[in-house]
Formats: structure tokens, C-alpha cells, sequence
């Protein structure tokens, strides 16, 4: 196979140690996540950053990343929808005079047009 019998038992044995490695990341994420679900990874990162110091873990925010991303842990970012409108109210609405057409407002100097909104 091209590699010695050491060589496979040390590659083994590194694995068993990245799994248990991300195993007690995955822990120390969920464990923050409980209270603030919606916690992004690089601030996870900051926060745990003591805990890894501790546990002497070496994981930086990028490994943080990939860890996340294979447990599909990442938080999916929010769509950058507000809506500003609601036109479709019980209140009276006024036509707009400054519309074209026959009576067709045309204001010649400051403050002879006011726009009031109330929705």
C-alpha cells in the first residue's frame, strides 16, 4: 500500500485525536448556544478562545469554521428584508394632486407642497 505499518497507526491514532478534538468543540459551542442561539463563529471563537487556552485545544477560527460546517452548526445569515409600507390600511386616502393631468398642482416656490404620511 505505500506506507508502513507505523505510519497507519499514527494516522489513525491522529484522527481519533482530531474527532475527539471536535467533539469537545462542538460541546463548548452548544453549551454557549444554549442561551444565544444565533451566536456567529467568530464571536464563539472570541468568547471560547479561554476554554480552548484551558483544555489546550488549538483550534483558530478558520479550523472553528470548518468544524462548524461539517456539523451544519453555522448560523444562516438573515434575509435583509423590512417592508416600509402598508398601503393597504383602513384610513382614508387623498389622491395625489401632483399627479399629470388637467389639475395638476404646480408649485412656483418653497412650501406650497406638504407630504404627510401616517402609515
Amino acid at each position: 500500500m505505500g506506507t508502513s505499518r507505523q505510519a497507519y497507526y499514527q494516522g489513525l491514532s491522529r484522527q481519533d485525536e482530531v474527532r475527539k478534538c471536535n467533539e469537545r468543540v462542538l460541546e463548548l459551542v452548544r453549551s454557549k448556544r444554549l442561551r444565544q442561539p444565533r451566536l456567529e463563529t467568530r464571536k464563539l471563537h472570541h468568547l471560547l478562545s479561554d476554554s480552548f487556552t484551558y483544555e489546550e485545544l488549538k483550534v483558530g477560527r478558520d479550523a472553528l469554521f470548518d468544524i462548524l460546517r461539517q456539523s451544519h452548526m453555522l448560523v444562516a445569515p438573515k434575509r435583509a428584508y423590512h417592508k416600509t409600507t402598508n398601503s393597504h390600511h383602513r384610513f382614508r386616502r387623498h389622491p395625489n394632486l401632483l399627479k399629470a393631468g388637467d389639475a395638476q398642482v404646480q408649485p412656483h416656490a418653497a412650501e406650497q407642497v406638504w407630504v404627510a404620511d401616517i402609515t
